[in-house]
């Protein structure tokens, strides 16, 4: 049961980024301090973003 919600959680959430990177697919550049990114759609670049904040605590543990 457990595993069906967290698919279904999953789901939802994949499908919501979709339908806002779909109707966001503007151009934006990330800057920060004095470097700046090249333009990515705003969907693409968030769903990067999403990644990296999935892989940071994973990445932080394996150092121990």
């Amino acid at each position: 049961m457990r595993r069906l919600l967290l698919f279904l959680l999953f789901m939802v959430t994949t499908g919501a980024i979709a339908v806002f990177s779909v109707q966001n697919a503007t151009a934006v550049s990330l800057r920060f301090l004095a470097w700046q990114s090249i333009q990515l759609p705003l969907g693409v670049l968030l769903v990067l973003v999403a990644l990296l904040a999935l892989w940071i605590p994973y990445i932080a543990s394996a150092g121990r």
